[in-house]
């Protein structure tokens, strides 16, 4: 038997870029639940609203014919697999904070049953899930590891704004506490994926796994921004060198940039602790991440000096989310940007139509305009911070129009 025929009911803990899609793709097969503590993110899904675009409206809408939505743990009574989604950031030193998955693990362990299994899909360091996650699940429950309940994990690989690689066709690790565990996520994710599902020998290989993917791309952004400086005192185009070295089949084509977002710039830090706490050098790691982060500094700097040679007084950053064509601002390097030019001039400006304005006033404490129709000035300079594809049909005459790139 299949596992979509045995009657399990999934939870997916977090409904966010990862959790709702999740949601949509297992409700075509189980009866789900999906929950969010945000009463007012659930209350718009309920409508099939989506403010985060993390998923199409026709897919909520057919995910609520057989599924239901929900800020309450209470209401996961009835399940017996649940998912785990959420965030893993860091705090204002750059430390791992697993707050919000203590507290899920913490409101899990109320309601597990003998027999229910326990997926986290939340991106952590090597260890995290039996050393930190299983404890407060025992302490909770009343139950032991393997004895009572089981845990799996299978880390999130989802691109956020990537419209080739989606959830179903993205290979997916898995692992699990106990082998008959394994085999019946295996069969759960086999049932709603294209992909292939692979088994990883334990839990701690999917972790390090996932930190690798990770961990590989934020140091292979470090080199690209070292040798864009190297380019730029040689006189060349990084972007040109990058387009010529990249004919060779095994070169990496990555370019230079800030590294913003939920996953390369804050995984590092996990990993980094971890090694820490393992007496361990990491070195090149520590190094890139470095880089990385002076990186939004670098470009400020530049940006002033090449506003101060052309005696502009204002200044509008196009785009304050992370990546292009996606309303996520989440460790947006562009807002660090925005606060080191407000320093030297008095009018430093951003526009962005896709990121929702009241996050971003929330977060960053900063005021954007939501369309072009809001301006209510010209500017000396205008600088295309994100490549959003809306911007591509905005004029500004008069103003000199540069982009990031020009400043890497």
């Amino acid at each position: 038997m299949k596992a979509s025929d045995k009657g399990y009911k999934i939870a997916i803990v977090g409904l966010g870029y990862v959790g709702l899609p999740l949601f949509c793709l297992f409700s075509k097969h189980y009866a789900c639940i999906g929950l969010d503590k945000d009463k007012i993110r659930i209350n718009y899904l309920n409508e099939a609203i989506d403010y985060r675009e993390c998923e199409k409206r026709r897919n909520i809408r057919q995910a609520l014919q057989r599924s239901t939505l929900t800020s309450s743990y209470s209401d996961l009574r009835g399940c017996n697999i649940f998912i785990v989604c959420v965030p893993t950031g860091t705090d204002a030193q750059n430390q791992p904070d697993l707050t919000p998955l203590k507290n899920v693990c913490k409101s899990l362990s109320n309601i597990l049953k003998e027999g229910d299994i326990v997926i986290f899909e939340s991106t952590v360091f090597p260890g995290a899930t039996e050393e930190i996650c299983v404890p407060i699940l025992e302490e909770g429950s009343s139950m032991k590891i393997n004895k009572g309940f089981t845990v799996g994990y299978s880390p999130e690989r989802i691109n956020i704004g990537d419209k080739t690689h989606r959830i179903v066709s993205i290979p997916k690790i898995i692992s699990a506490s106990k082998e008959d565990t394994l085999s019946l996520i295996y069969d759960i994710y086999s049932t709603v994926l294209e992909a292939s599902v692979v088994k990883a020998s334990s839990i701690k290989v999917a972790e390090a796994a996932k930190m690798y993917e990770n961990v590989q791309r934020d140091v292979l952004i470090g080199l690209a921004n070292e040798y864009a400086d190297f380019c730029k005192s040689e006189g060349i185009s990084i972007k040109e060198v990058t387009e010529c070295a990249s004919t060779k089949w095994n070169f990496a084509n990555i370019n230079p940039g800030l590294v913003g977002g939920h996953c390369i710039g804050v995984d590092t830090y996990y990993l980094l602790q971890r090694a820490k706490n393992k007496n361990q050098q990491m070195s090149l790691v520590q190094s890139a991440r470095k880089i990385n982060e002076e990186e939004s500094s670098k470009i400020a700097h530049r940006i002033k000096d090449y506003a101060l040679s052309i005696n502009a007084k204002t200044i509008l950053l196009l785009g304050l989310s992370y990546k292009e064509n996606t309303p996520d601002c989440r460790n947006t390097k562009v807002a660090d940007v925005y606060n080191k030019l407000k320093t030297d001039f008095s009018v430093v400006d951003c526009l962005d139509p896709i990121v929702n304005k009241e996050e971003i006033l929330r977060k960053y404490k900063i005021s954007i305009f939501p369309s072009v129709e809001d301006l209510t000035k010209k500017y000396d300079l205008v600088i295309k911070m994100v490549n959003h594809n809306v911007f591509e049909k905005i004029k500004f005459g008069g103003s000199k129009i540069k982009d990031l790139n020009d400043f890497l």
